[in-house]
């Protein structure tokens, strides 16, 4: 063999030993992706599943971004101080963007939502910084803020990237935890929003948004709930529609049966239909409804089951259901009170009904919240620092959000915002009669925690919903089987989660 063959059947020994050692390398980092996928899903994180490839398409996308950046407009760690200084000036930060001037770019980002009210909110924005209007670009979606269409429409703009990458996501209170619980969405101290600017922030608000010990989302609004009752009816059964006396009235669930017992008496229904007071007892929950793929069915929840049937067989409702022709029409008929929450009653009582202009509010027998919408930024955004400085001009900066109230009857998610308005004599309501609600809502939304929030709520809820109908109407016997039919239910759609 010459010398010639020698060597190069030396260099392709070298070759193949050198291929099949990347292979055996690339090989067992697909397995291994491959098993953490699998370890993933079977701990009951469905999100991953969905939100994984696109979670690799934005760390794609933001290396290459980072890499145009550095030369176009940098803004990222690796850069030096006097060029971090000339991409901020590039944009001319003033105000509080000065805040955010770290995460500064000047490039545009999009803003997702499912209807037109956040997009209505951010003229408030753009009232104190006209500077940035032509860098926002809103999408509408008009779908449905808790569907499955509108999660897949966000997951397809996430793929898509582009000119259109969705930024910032309105996520509604039910499936808040679908977008938050994603490693997709950064926490508010990584795009700078710090403890000491949400410190106005109900409480329960940020306890609902925390996941993992991390702020993930804010609210502009807040939605504690209350019991919203016809005055002429208080008066006939019991001599008074002061909202401190029916207070007293209703002051805990002992004392509702009671009134209701009063109500019938005298022709009338406490509430519309038995599942009107569902969202008291959820907001009672000491567990949540999943933990460690565990389902834990709480106290909370069979003490509504009973109470629900209780007003259903006792005849203390007209038993509808909930948003129902019928539910409605007790606005107009014989319905004493309904539940409902700050945007209830600027928004769900017709205004030619019996009670627009004729109810005042109290808080019922505990607590609760009904609702919400929450912001939450992307890993992918091009611009953090101008997507900081929308999320804290709505939900924390008082003198915004104390306008936007007034202009809006939104309540807003500042402590502060509310306290002013209330010291002013400001939020007498025309629906109320007059009465001003804030500080019923005030303290309602004081009184209120939150921390046992996840993803599963929604569709649980919806769980819960038809075994109460059922155990109402008699298909089922007991509780007991009501609550193996809410295990059935959560054991179909989520088999990875212990239901026993």
């Amino acid at each position: 063999m010459n010398k010639g063959l020698k060597i190069f059947l030396g260099v392709l020994s070298l070759l193949l030993v050198a291929g099949a050692v990347v292979t055996g390398i690339l090989f067992f980092r697909w397995k291994g992706d491959r098993d953490d996928a699998k370890k993933e899903y079977e701990s009951g994180k469905e999100s991953f599943e969905k939100m994984a490839p696109a979670e690799e398409h934005i760390m794609l996308d933001a290396s290459l971004r980072n890499t145009e950046e550095q030369t176009e407009a940098p803004a990222t760690e690796a850069v030096t101080e006097a060029a971090t200084e000339a991409a901020t000036e590039a944009v001319q930060l003033q105000g509080d963007a000065a805040k955010f001037s770290a995460n500064f770019t000047d490039k545009k980002i999009s803003i997702y939502s499912w209807n037109t009210e956040l997009g209505d909110r951010l003229k408030y924005f753009y009232e104190k910084y006209p500077e940035y209007q032509n860098m926002i670009n809103y999408v509408n979606l008009g779908l449905g803020g808790t569907s499955d269409d509108y999660k897949m429409a966000i997951q397809s703009a996430i793929d898509a990237g582009g000119d259109a990458y969705p930024s910032i996501i309105c996520t509604d209170n039910d499936v808040a935890h679908y977008f938050m619980d994603s490693d997709n969405c950064l926490t508010m101290d990584q795009i700078g929003i710090t403890s000491d600017m949400t410190k106005n922030c109900y409480s329960y608000t940020l306890d609902f948004a925390t996941v993992n010990g991390s702020l993930k989302a804010l609210s502009w609004q807040a939605c504690p709930g209350s019991f919203i009752y016809r005055n002429d009816i208080a008066d006939a059964v019991f001599g008074t529609h002061d909202p401190a006396d029916i207070q007293n009235h209703l002051q805990d669930w002992d004392s509702f049966m009671a009134s209701a017992d009063q109500l019938k008496e005298a022709g009338f229904k406490i509430v519309s239909g038995p599942d009107d007071i569902k969202y008291v007892f959820l907001d009672q929950r000491n567990s949540p409804w999943v933990s460690d793929d565990k389902l834990n069915i709480d106290v909370s929840v069979t003490n509504y089951l009973e109470m629900a049937k209780m007003l259903y067989d006792g005849g203390y409702t007209n038993r509808t259901s909930m948003w129902s022709d019928a539910w409605n029409a007790g606005f107009s008929e014989d319905v004493f009170g309904y539940f409902g929450c700050t945007w209830f009653v600027y928004w769900c009582i017709p205004s030619e009904s019996k009670f627009y202009g004729n109810c005042s509010i109290c808080q019922g027998p505990k607590p609760y919240h009904w609702g919400g919408s929450y912001l939450t930024v992307t890993k992918g955004c091009p611009n953090q620092g101008l997507a900081a400085l929308v999320i804290y001009t709505l939900c924390c900066d008082t003198d915004v959000m104390q306008k936007l109230s007034v202009e809006t009857l939104d309540f807003v998610n500042n402590q502060q915002a509310i306290a002013n308005l209330i010291s002013s004599g400001q939020g007498a309501s025309e629906v109320l009669a007059g009465y001003n609600p804030l500080t019923v809502w005030d303290s309602a939304a004081k009184g209120l925690s939150l921390k046992n929030a996840t993803e599963y709520d929604s569709t649980i809820n919806g769980f819960l919903d038809t075994a109460s109908m059922a155990y109402n109407s008699g298909e089922y016997s007991s509780i007991d089987e009501a609550v193996a039919g809410i295990k059935n239910d959560v054991q179909m759609v989520y088999p990875f989660i212990d239901v026993n």
